[in-house]
């Protein structure tokens, strides 16, 4: 699954492009691509959806793009918001005489926000349910809305299966870059220990010179990993499975044969699919943290299954290049990371015991989090007291090892010695890290805007949904699968 948003050309086509590439075989993967509205970024001479198009081949002769009718499906949002409607093309993806068979969804809004600017658009965790829900519905044969039975139909026209029949939902960035042999090492950590239900592998940036902002955040997106990441998979429990690279289990086999649902599982679609976000934290956690609260989710449904960090599989992503940028960015994640950890510590399912369980683990990273920035201060203080001539204070010492600590465990994994040039920029950054992001983040505690992350091109007009008392949601039908082939006529 590729969710779109304002990518340009190169971008979308350079990540595609790598899709296709990987090893993995092409007749086992098909790519889902959700064009989130009716968006056209900055520097771009068409919008994101009319981009797409012009990258996919379409399924046949008979496959007219022009003619493809929008369907009506409930989304998130409130009033009239919450009916969306969306298209659904399909065809192939083409690169170096290789064939992957596509789907592109793209949301067009209902006909009343049409006139108006990013019409359709409801944000990622939206488009990650537009799927999600799909193979929920196909797995227990549940009542579909019209966009989920055209979506299934067209899946059975393309591919010659139903898509509950597929076992693995591989999340991708648009502006995402896979290694050549990523979805095969990720697959083959599922199938070699089917305890496991989600994976993630490294991801590297892509533009480390463009700019200090790039170069600051390299050291950064190592330890993150290496560090972070590598630690929580001792537990089998990784907190965080990030949306730009990873890999869930749609379903599990028991041991008479029977499939389970893991992605799909009832508790994970109820939380993860809710409509009303109220409270402080709720808006944290479903607007700012979905990737992470997914995986929290995931963790509380199945807390005797594993959830892991495969090394080998890597990826590259463009970091921001601008500071405003990144401050939005990590205002995002610190605040929704920081929410999904109060999750996790009521979460008592969590493997080991006292001091040696992840949900101790957690509470320190949580503490660690909050207390950061005067910990900082305190060693920038005690620093320029000594070289101002007072007596030298421990702390110093203890914050000496712990840097050292980390330089030794990158030249020691990696064998790489730029990385020792990545860790003395990062060094000078600390400040950035551990104090002015902190308080920026906890000072717009209340801010649940997505941020400035890319540039549209637009009028810069607005609207706000007034009417918002006017629509039913009953007045969006959802009928069997059965039902609909006998409404629509359709040969089984």
């Amino acid at each position: 699954m590729v969710p779109c948003y304002s990518e340009g050309h190169d971008s979308m086509k350079a990540s595609f492009d790598s899709l296709v590439a990987t090893h993995y075989p092409d007749q086992n993967k098909v790519f889902f691509i959700i064009a989130d509205g009716n968006i056209t970024g900055s520097g771009n001479n068409k919008s994101t959806p009319d981009i797409l198009l012009d990258l996919i081949v379409p399924f046949d002769e008979s496959e007219n793009f022009n003619n493809v009718r929008a369907k009506s499906y409930l989304s998130i949002g409130d009033g009239t918001k919450r009916h969306n409607m969306a298209k659904v093309y399909i065809g192939y993806y083409q690169y170096e005489n290789r064939n992957v068979p596509t789907m592109l969804v793209v949301k067009v809004g209902n006909l009343e926000e049409r006139k108006y600017p990013k019409a359709g658009n409801r944000g990622k965790r939206d488009s990650q349910l537009v799927l999600m829900q799909l193979l929920q519905r196909a797995f227990n044969n549940g009542k579909m809305s019209p966009l989920e039975f055209d979506m299934f139909e067209k899946f059975r026209k393309l591919t010659k299966k139903t898509i509950d029949t597929y076992e693995f939902a591989m999340m991708v960035d648009a502006d995402t870059i896979v290694k050549e042999d990523s979805i095969s090492v990720m697959v083959n950590c599922m199938n070699n220990d089917p305890s496991v239900v989600g994976l993630c592998g490294e991801t590297k940036i892509l533009n480390k010179t463009e700019s200090w902002v790039t170069m600051i955040q390299v050291f950064e997106y190592y330890l993150s990993h290496h560090l972070g990441k590598t630690f929580e998979s001792v537990f089998a429990n990784v907190t965080c499975l990030p949306g730009c690279f990873c890999m869930y289990r749609v379903f599990s086999h028991n041991y008479e044969g029977f499939r389970i649902p893991i992605l799909v599982d009832e508790n994970i679609m109820m939380n993860y699919s809710t409509n009303e976000v109220d409270t402080l934290h709720q808006k944290n956690l479903l607007l700012l943290g979905e990737d992470r609260y997914l995986t929290t989710l995931m963790l509380r449904a199945f807390p005797k299954r594993k959830l892991i960090y495969c090394p080998a599989a890597i990826c590259e992503t463009i970091a921001p290049t601008d500071f405003k940028v990144l401050l939005s960015q990590r205002r995002r994640w610190i605040n929704g990371t920081v929410h999904n950890m109060f999750e996790l510590i009521v979460t008592s399912e969590l493997p080991g015991r006292f001091c040696f369980s992840m949900q101790f683990a957690v509470f320190l990273e949580l503490i660690g989090t909050f207390t950061s920035p005067f910990a900082i201060l305190y060693i920038l203080t005690t620093l320029i007291g000594f070289i101002a001539g007072f007596p030298f204070q421990l702390s110093v010492i203890f914050a000496a090892i712990s840097f050292s600590l980390q330089l030794f465990i990158a030249i020691f994994t990696s064998f790489n010695p730029i990385l020792v040039l990545w860790f003395f920029i990062y060094l000078f950054s600390v400040p950035i890290w551990y104090l002015i992001l902190p308080v920026y983040a906890f000072w717009n505690f209340d801010d649940f805007s997505w941020g400035a992350t890319r540039k549209l091109n637009d009028d810069g007009t607005s609207y706000s949904d007034t009417i918002f008392d006017r629509f039913d949601p009953k007045s969006v039908p959802f009928k069997r699968w059965d039902q609909w082939i006998k409404i629509r006529g359709i040969t089984k």
